[in-house]
């Protein structure tokens, strides 16, 4: 009778604790599943925003470097020859592949200038980027490439689009040249919404204002996200970040999220939208597989009864609220206290990488702090520095000054941008002792001597002069740096 209790009593906290078991367990996942998606959500909004922000702040890149060209001496000054004009905007090209073509435009609307000669003597006078351009600062949509569609290369055999970036030159009195412009290749933006599609194991659509898909997988680019899906377009019509589980076809169900560009600083942006898509069964694959585990848990924890749950529940549970609490205290930027002595398992392997991540990113801050340390030293000592400092470009002709050039001199920056060091000439010096300078500089790499040469106000000033070229790893010079003082 005693043992009959036994078993039954027994046998009753064995279903009980296996009724409640796999209760909680199917509770649990439930709510893990609700949290993950959530989670996961959240985590494609962000991606979302992320994706704007760097289209944006690339944008606004290409904005200023367009504004400041146009404000440079070569291209402001009306003595600049269209050679000087061609060499500079070749270069900007060269520097930056974003570039896909950069023209210079007359008030008339003729091209006076263009990269690889493109549109040179046409008049591009219909187009947005001139009228607009003339008149202010100009960023253009993204649009076809027209003209320019049979001139230039297209490797990537994918459709050649533009987005203009253009920019009024004015002289010194402020009356308008011309036009300085650059078609921006809409490829970088394919390749940066690509790798992170990659990288992030997500579909990526980037729409205009009006639904236009502008990049999207699966060739759906230059058709309207209505034509791809409609439910979609109806639920993410709005503006305000947005995240959904939702159908895009009758066969397709993806966790969906949006945000809209407003654009970054003085881009004032397109209101683009990005569109981050991710199939359901990647999205929710931890719920869907910790579904199997938690019923075989959840068997298992009613066998064995619930003292073996608690004591098993301890020995998982603790490691985990240590390392929990050490991922908060990083989240939280608190003093980090690492376990000194770990176990072997997957948790002990999860606190040495997150330990070995800390100290990796701990060591590359302080790299990157001492190299700022650096260059915020060398721009002092060239800014503090009592002797005056020219620095040229492998023509000669000036690139930087610093302060004590100023105060020696009396010529401020602007004055002496672009231009030869002779305007200090005094004429004191014949040819023949520049001809030996010059000479010692080509064999030597350096000159030094007493020297007289004259102020912006006239004044005649002695100066001892040190100058050295500077070279790249080829021997080849790239620029010229003197030193001086004048207190001799």
């Amino acid at each position: 009778m005693k043992n009959s209790f036994n078993l039954k009593f027994s046998i009753l906290v064995g279903i009980l604790t296996f009724t409640i078991a796999m209760t909680v367990g199917f509770y649990s996942n439930s709510i893990s599943q609700k949290q993950l998606e959530i989670n996961s959500g959240e985590s494609l909004i962000k991606l979302s925003k992320r994706v704007n922000d760097i289209l944006d702040r690339e944008m606004l890149e290409r904005y200023r470097e367009i504004k400041f060209a146009a404000s440079l001496p070569v291209m402001t000054s009306e003595k600049s020859s269209i050679d000087e004009k061609r060499e500079f905007i070749e270069k900007i090209k060269n520097n930056y592949n974003h570039h896909e073509w950069i023209g210079y435009a007359l008030p008339d609307g003729t091209v006076q200038v263009g990269t690889n000669g493109y549109l040179e003597g046409k008049n591009v006078k219909a187009r947005p980027w001139h009228p607009n351009g003339l008149e202010a600062p100009y960023i253009g949509d993204v649009h076809d490439a027209l003209l320019l569609a049979k001139l230039l290369p297209n490797n990537s055999g994918e459709p050649i689009y533009f987005s203009d970036v253009a920019f009024p030159v004015l002289n010194n009195e402020g009356k308008t040249l011309g036009v300085l412009c650059t078609h921006l290749t809409w490829q970088w933006t394919r390749d940066v919404i690509r790798g992170i599609q990659r990288d992030n194991n997500v579909d990526i659509f980037l729409l205009s204002k009006d639904g236009l898909i502008l990049v999207g997988p699966d060739k759906t680019e230059r058709t309207n996200i209505s034509d791809v899906s409609k439910n979609v377009a109806e639920t993410f019509k709005g503006n305000e970040p947005l995240y959904k589980t939702i159908m895009w076809d009758e066969e397709s169900k993806y966790l969906t999220a949006s945000s809209v560009s407003f654009g970054f600083e003085e881009y004032k942006g397109f209101s683009w939208k990005v569109i981050v898509r991710q199939p359901v069964d990647k999205a929710f694959k931890i719920a869907n597989d910790n579904t199997s585990l938690v019923f075989y848990i959840s068997l298992i924890a009613g066998l064995l009864g619930a003292l073996i749950g608690i004591i098993i529940s301890n020995i998982i549970s603790n490691p985990l609220k240590k390392l929990s609490q050490i991922v908060d205290n990083l989240r939280e930027n608190k003093k980090v206290d690492f376990l000194e002595k770990v176990s072997n398992d997957d948790i002990g392997k999860l606190h040495n990488a997150i330990e070995n991540l800390y100290k990796s990113l701990n060591d590359e801050s302080k790299l990157k702090e001492d190299a700022q340390n650096k260059v915020n030293l060398s721009l002092k000592v060239f800014e503090q520095a009592l002797e005056g400092i020219i620095i040229t470009d492998d023509k000669n002709n000036i690139i930087l000054v610093n302060k004590a050039f100023t105060d020696i001199t009396g010529y401020q920056m602007d004055e002496v941008y672009g231009k030869n060091p002779s305007i200090l000439g005094s004429q004191l010096q014949d040819e023949e002792f520049y001809k030996d300078m010059w000479n010692s500089i080509k064999t030597s790499g350096k000159w030094d001597g007493l020297i007289k040469n004259r102020k912006k106000d006239g004044t005649i000033y002695e100066e001892y002069l040190k100058i050295s070229s500077l070279k790249d790893e080829n021997g080849k010079v790239i620029n010229y740096l003197a030193t001086f003082n004048s207190g001799f």
